[in-house]
């Protein structure tokens, strides 16, 4: 009397879980770019895909459909036969090599091309008339400028003094000088005339594993909020923050299209806060970005090395500090005035090298290292 109610429960664990009961469900494997077609048992009616993205697909023939790979990934394909019974397929979407991974070495370097010039006089004239010795008839005078900033200013100048056991006494930031004596006439000069360069620095160095055809990317610096004003409902306005990221960022594209030929598209960024050039808003003070930027795709073999140089970005101060009415003399001016000029010029040089690689099998030990009892063997 029980075996009626028995069939019936099973029944229902067929309907409810045919996944348990009939196993999973076939697989259909294609590679982006490609298709593949599947032989069916009955005539198809219609098909449908979950995911248009990933795969499309297509009726060939009355018992054939055509899978399309579009973009790596998995999704569902369901078709019905002419008896409106539904066959589910999972549709696994992979990459040309799949197997093989990517690794972008990177080196992102600023080259501080600073070039910095200052120019300054300093001068003394002293002189000595005698029209009788030791009389009130003996004139001397004594005339100099130290515009020039050269070194604090004295008399005789720093550089001709002397310190100890008449040894002459250095003077810090003099390049040159000069000294002229006739009888009890001297003249005394120290001139200043600098240059200096900048160096290389280096800002980042990660290195980057993706897959192909897969997008990567870094960031090293990080993240300003930016107060964005909207009208209210009510009729005011409100505040909503955003976040702009700064700093050295790169980003990667990398895809196999040989056993040993990389297509890399790359587009690297650097850049910076300005308060100078920033903005004032509801109370605010919002910092500008400065920003140098590239973009290209190239195609390189495993270990071959792409560098992007020639972002250059370029700020120029001149400074003029001059005695009054004195340094403003045509041609005598030059005296007593010292002049001061920076050039920050800073060029952004990007160096990548992909490498591809594989993934170790399951329980490997990752090179380099050895296990205690390897150790213990030694």
């Amino acid at each position: 009397m029980r075996r009626p109610c028995f069939l019936v429960f099973v029944a229902l664990v067929l309907v409810l879980a045919p996944g348990a009961a009939l196993g999973a469900n076939s697989k259909v494997r294609v590679t982006v770019g490609q298709s593949v077609t599947r032989q069916l048992p009955q005539n198809v009616k219609t098909v449908s895909i979950a995911d248009a993205k990933v795969a499309d697909v297509v009726v060939a023939g009355p018992r054939e459909v055509l899978v399309n790979g579009k973009e790596v990934g998995l999704t569902t394909l369901v078709v019905w036969d002419e008896f409106n019974r539904s066959t589910v397929f999972d549709v696994v979407v992979q990459g040309p090599f799949s197997d093989q991974q990517i690794e972008l070495r990177v080196k992102v370097a600023e080259i501080n091309r600073t070039k910095a010039a200052e120019f300054g006089i300093d001068f003394l004239g002293a002189g000595t008339t005698l029209n009788g010795a030791g009389t009130d008839d003996d004139q001397s005078g004594v005339v100099g400028s130290y515009g020039g900033q050269v070194a604090t200013p004295s008399i005789p100048l720093s550089i001709f003094g002397t310190g100890m056991e008449g040894v002459s006494t250095a003077v810090e930031g003099v390049s040159m000088a000069l000294r002229y004596i006739r009888g009890d006439e001297e003249l005394q000069v120290m001139i200043k005339a600098l240059m200096a360069n900048g160096v290389l620095k280096l800002l980042a160095e990660p290195n980057v594993v993706a897959a192909s055809g897969q997008n990567a990317s870094f960031l090293a610096g990080g993240e300003i909020p930016v107060p964005i004003a909207s009208a209210g409902s009510t009729g005011g306005s409100t505040i909503t923050i955003e976040w702009k990221e700064f700093g050295v960022k790169v980003n990667f594209l990398p895809t196999i299209v040989d056993s040993a030929v990389i297509n890399l598209k790359v587009a690297p960024e650097v850049s910076s806060l300005d308060f100078a050039n920033g903005i004032q808003l509801t109370g605010f003070r919002i910092p500008a970005l400065r920003t140098r930027k590239a973009e290209t795709t190239v195609e390189l073999k495993d270990g071959e090395v792409l560098a992007i140089g020639g972002l250059i970005l370029e700020e120029e101060t001149k400074v003029r500090n001059r005695i009054p009415v004195l340094g403003h003399i045509p041609l005598l001016g030059w005296f007593f005035t010292d002049y001061s000029s920076g050039k920050q010029q800073s060029e952004l040089l990007l160096v990548v090298s992909p490498h591809i690689t594989r993934a170790l099998p399951s329980g490997s030990a990752m090179p380099g290292l050895r296990s205690g009892l390897d150790q213990d063997k030694d």
